[in-house]
């Protein structure tokens, strides 16, 4: 089998009331169909893997591209309409390609079992679709003013991307509906449907939405947080003599990760009060001079972590003005001023440690959380300020840290 993707990135936003195509919005900090893109680049059975889009687009593309060198990405203009875009990506595919598995680029969260069962039932079946159980009633109303029926909603699914072809049968379905003056299909499987062809179902997931509105944004930034089942992928890249700046260095997490970034061989460069780069990072001058000696002893640096925290348990009402001032200025002033000053060279990274509490204000720690959420508000913000680092925000669960035993000394960390 020679199985080619086709990304279909055709859309134009209109439903996002946007000038900006919906495909080029940012979650979590990167492009919608990157997130795709990068799933797809992770199954090797594709030979290559062909996006659909606009050639207005195409230049914005190519740069995105060059993130992803030896990728095996072909650029494909796209149509007016879905099924004239769908159609471009089938007369561009390779002459040896058999099979083509057919996806929209603002589903980002199709999984590898999804694509991997498609690819089955396409080679046994020469055609499936991806669908999923309707939980909502079904209504029938033909001028949408009354109720006509009320279907049976076992027998209803609610269908989703990948679709994926027998390469020869998908493009004679194509060529039969424009034949028929079929011009404006919203689905591949219907054209298939119409030959006559059976479609087989693959199971799909509710993960798996399609973004179209910005309210489906807002949901997808919720479910790139949900615990992934899958386990962590083995690195192939060595930390061996890499040189990372660790702020908070002293503490139960930032100690943590400066001893396991030692066993890896990288050099750590620990900063906190106590630690031998001795720096109040809550004093900018303090924080820019020592920066400055950093640059000057050993260069651009391949990384920062910031993990210092400061949290003190007690209504706002018992705290007086340098509690408020040390909660703000340790949990996020430090961490801006580490962001601004840490020379770091082209393509490194900053990692910023922020708190499950960032998702909802907790009672008697409500300036923490606060600033916690400000810290992932920040890391997305420079994530786009500074599109030449690989800027993240990390939320651990709850960790067995001496901040945590010292203000709940009653829970079991």
């Amino acid at each position: 089998m020679e199985i080619t993707a086709i990304l279909l990135a055709g859309g134009e936003g209109k439903r996002f009331d946007d000038t900006l195509p919906k495909q080029f919005h940012r979650l979590s900090g990167k492009k919608l169909y990157l997130h795709t893109l990068e799933t797809f680049l992770k199954v090797k059975s594709f030979q290559e893997i062909l996006l659909v889009a606009p050639k207005l687009w195409h230049s914005t593309l190519l740069d995105d591209f060059k993130a992803y060198p030896g990728a095996r990405v072909r650029l494909v203009d796209g149509g007016a309409t879905r099924q004239s875009s769908s159609y471009s990506g089938l007369l561009a595919c390779s002459p040896t390609t058999t099979h083509v598995v057919i996806h929209d680029s603002v589903r980002p969260f199709v999984s590898d079992n999804i694509l991997h069962e498609n690819i089955r039932l396409a080679a046994l079946y020469g055609a499936c679709d991806t669908c999923i159980a309707s939980h909502d009633t079904l209504v029938y109303s033909e001028l949408g003013e009354n109720i006509d029926a009320i279907p049976l909603r076992s027998q209803y699914l609610r269908g989703q991307t990948p679709q994926s072809f027998s390469y020869p049968l998908i493009l004679e379905a194509h060529k039969k509906a424009l034949a028929d003056g079929i011009v404006n299909a919203s689905d591949d499987c219907r054209l298939v449907l119409n030959l006559p062809h059976p479609v087989r179902i693959a199971e799909g997931s509710e993960k798996n939405i399609k973004i179209t509105t910005e309210l489906d944004l807002i949901l997808a930034e919720q479910i790139l947080r949900l615990p992934s089942s899958l386990p962590p992928l083995p690195s192939t890249h060595s930390l061996q003599s890499k040189r990372f700046a660790v702020t908070g260095a002293t503490g139960g997490i930032g100690q943590a990760l400066t001893r396991k970034l030692q066993e890896l061989g990288a050099l750590v460069i620990p900063l906190s009060r106590s630690s031998s780069y001795a720096v109040d990072l809550t004093s900018e001058e303090e924080t820019r001079l020592i920066f400055s000696h950093i640059l000057s002893t050993h260069g651009p640096l391949d990384g920062l972590i910031n993990t210092f925290g400061y949290l003190k348990v007690a209504p706002l009402q018992h705290l007086n003005a340098d509690d408020i001032q040390k909660l703000i200025a340790t949990n996020f002033t430090a961490l801006a001023y580490a962001c601004k000053y840490c020379p770091l060279q082209s393509g490194a990274h900053i990692l910023n440690l922020a708190s499950s509490s960032y998702t909802r204000g907790r009672p008697y720690y409500a300036i923490y959380s606060g600033m916690k959420a400000a810290v992932v508000n920040f890391t997305q913000g420079l994530s786009l300020e500074y599109p030449h680092l690989l800027v993240n925000s990390l939320v651990p669960p709850r960790t067995n840290t001496p901040m945590r035993r010292n203000n709940f000394p009653e829970e079991n960390p």
